[in-house]
C-alpha cells in the first residue's frame, strides 16, 4: 500500500493542515475541522490555533514544515488571490519536494472557482469538489486519507468508532434550502392582567394545598398568583381557603421583575410562575380532551378515536392518517406526550413525543425504557413528524388554526392550532440514512403490527 506510515520521513507527522482565507471561509473550515477531528485525525487551522493578533508566520511555518503528514487548501474565488493562502501554499510545496510526496497536497474547491483558474502549483494535482456537496467531497478526502495511511490520534478505539458513528449521521448535508415542522405551539396570546390574591393559609400550608385548587394558579409566599377574575375563585377553593383581593398588574409589569405593585418578584421567578400557570391550563386541556396522565406524560387511550387512527393533511393537501394505539405482540401501545412552556419570547408550547406500553390497554407499565427501545428503534424522523401531526388534528380538529385554552374565569390562552414552520439554507440528504443490518430486520417483528389498531 502507498502511504506514509513507514516513511521515516514523515512517521512522525501527524498534522492535518488546512489553509483557507479568514473569515470568508471560516462556516466550511470549522465543518471539516470538526469531521476530522471526530474521525480520529489531528488538525490545524488558524480559526482555532490563533486569534487577533496572535497570527505569526513563524507558528504557520513551523506547523507545515515540521508537523504537517497532508496539507489541505480549501480554494474559492476569494481565496484564490490572498496573499496568506498563497505563500502557505509555497511552504507546502517545498514541503512536499523535500518529503519527495506529491500527494502532501490536497486541494479542494468549495464553490464554482474554475479548475483552469486554480494557482499555477496546484493544476497538476487531482482537487476534490465540495461546491455541489459537502458530505459528497468529505467521503471523498477521508477515503483519500485511508488510502494514504494518514495516522490517527492514539485513543480508545471504542471512542473512536461511537464518533464515526455520530459524524456520519450529519455528514448528507446539501446546500439547497428546506422547510421543516418543530414540536412548538405558538403562543399567540394571553391575557393583559394577572392577580395576586391574599389567602387565609400559612406559605406552607398554601404550597401543599394549591394542588386542590380548580384554577391554573402559583403560589408565592402566602398570595395565589392566577388569571382568575375573583368572581370566578369561590367556585375554585377548596373550602378551607379564603381568598381577597391584593394587586392586579399588567403582565408586562409582572414579568419584568421591577413591578411598581405587589411583592418583588424577580424576572426569572416571574416567568417561572407564569410557565407553571400556563402547563396547569395546557394539561387541563389535554384532561378535558379525553387524554390520560402518566407522571408528565399524557397518552391515548384506546379508542380516543375511531379505529385508533389520527387524520391529518398531508404534505400535498391530502387527508392521511396514522394509527395512534396499536398492538406490539403481547402489549399495547399508546402515543403520548409532554409539555413544556417557554414563558420568555418567543412563547411557545414545546411538544416531546413519546410512546408507553400497557398490557391491558388502560394502565402503562412502570418500566417503559427496553420497551420503546426494542419497539421503536426503527421509527426515523417521518414517523414521529406523522404521528405528531395526527395527534394534532385530532386534538384541535383538521383544519383548525387557532385555539383557545381556558386560564380560568374566562381569561384564555391563544394558540396557535399548527406546529411551527420553519426555512432552513441547507437540507439532509436521506440517501445516507441508516439501513437496518439483516439480524436488526430480523428483530423488527414489532414494527410489523405497529398500524394495527385496537378493536
Amino acid at each position: 500500500m502507498n502511504g506514509v506510515g513507514n516513511d521515516s520521513k514523515t512517521s512522525n507527522r501527524r498534522l492535518i493542515f488546512i489553509s483557507h482565507a479568514t473569515p470568508d471561509d471560516n462556516e466550511i473550515t470549522r465543518w471539516l475541522c470538526g469531521r476530522l477531528t471526530a474521525r480520529g485525525y489531528r488538525v490545524w487551522a488558524d480559526i482555532d490555533q490563533l486569534r487577533g493578533g496572535d497570527r505569526f508566520w513563524s507558528d504557520i511555518q513551523g506547523a507545515i514544515r515540521n508537523e504537517s503528514v497532508r496539507f489541505i487548501s480549501i480554494l474559492s474565488r476569494t481565496s484564490v488571490g490572498r496573499s496568506g493562502v498563497l505563500d502557505e501554499l509555497a511552504e507546502a510545496r517545498d514541503v512536499s519536494a523535500k518529503l519527495k510526496d506529491p500527494k502532501f497536497i490536497i486541494p479542494i474547491r468549495i464553490d464554482d472557482l474554475p479548475w483552469n483558474e486554480f494557482p499555477i502549483q496546484l493544476k497538476q494535482l487531482n482537487g476534490l469538489d465540495f461546491s455541489k456537496d459537502w458530505a459528497t467531497g468529505l467521503n471523498a478526502l477521508l477515503e483519500t486519507l485511508k488510502e494514504d495511511s494518514i495516522p490517527l490520534d492514539a485513543g480508545d478505539p471504542e471512542v473512536s468508532r461511537v464518533s464515526s458513528l455520530l459524524v456520519s449521521g450529519r455528514e448528507r448535508i446539501l446546500p439547497r434550502p428546506e422547510s421543516g415542522l418543530l414540536n412548538w405551539l405558538t403562543i399567540r396570546s394571553l391575557p393583559l392582567n394577572i392577580h395576586y390574591y391574599l389567602t387565609s393559609m400559612s406559605a406552607g400550608d398554601l404550597a401543599e394545598a394549591r394542588s386542590r385548587i380548580r384554577q391554573p394558579c402559583a403560589a408565592h409566599d402566602r398570595l395565589l398568583i392566577t388569571f382568575a377574575g375573583i368572581d370566578s375563585m369561590p367556585a375554585a377553593l377548596p373550602n378551607d381557603i379564603e381568598v381577597e383581593p391584593r394587586h392586579t398588574l399588567t403582565l408586562e409589569e409582572f414579568l419584568s421583575g421591577e413591578p411598581e405593585r405587589g411583592p418583588s418578584v424577580d424576572r426569572r421567578q416571574a416567568h417561572n410562575y407564569l410557565s407553571d400557570i400556563l402547563r396547569q391550563a395546557f394539561e387541563n386541556e389535554l384532561r378535558n380532551k379525553g387524554l390520560v396522565q402518566f407522571d408528565r406524560r399524557w397518552f391515548v387511550p384506546n379508542n380516543w378515536r375511531e379505529k385508533n387512527q389520527g387524520w391529518y393533511a398531508g404534505a400535498r393537501g391530502k387527508d392521511q392518517y396514522r394509527v395512534l394505539v396499536g398492538k406490539a405482540k403481547e402489549l399495547t401501545w399508546h402515543f403520548a406526550v409532554s409539555a413544556k412552556i417557554r414563558a420568555w419570547h418567543p412563547r411557545r408550547i414545546h411538544l416531546i413525543p413519546h410512546v408507553l406500553f400497557s398490557p391491558d390497554g388502560v394502565t402503562p407499565l412502570v418500566d417503559q425504557k427496553q420497551l420503546r427501545r426494542r419497539h421503536c428503534k426503527l421509527w426515523w424522523n417521518d414517523k414521529w413528524r406523522d404521528l405528531m401531526l395526527a395527534f394534532i388534528g385530532e386534538l384541535f380538529g383538521r383544519g383548525c388554526d387557532h385555539w383557545k385554552v381556558c386560564l380560568g374565569g374566562g381569561a384564555t390562552m391563544e394558540l396557535k392550532a399548527t406546529l411551527m414552520r420553519i426555512r432552513m439554507p441547507v437540507s439532509y440528504s436521506e440517501d445516507s440514512a441508516h439501513i437496518p443490518a439483516d439480524d436488526e430486520e430480523e428483530e423488527s417483528e414489532w414494527d410489523d403490527q405497529e398500524e394495527e389498531p385496537l378493536q
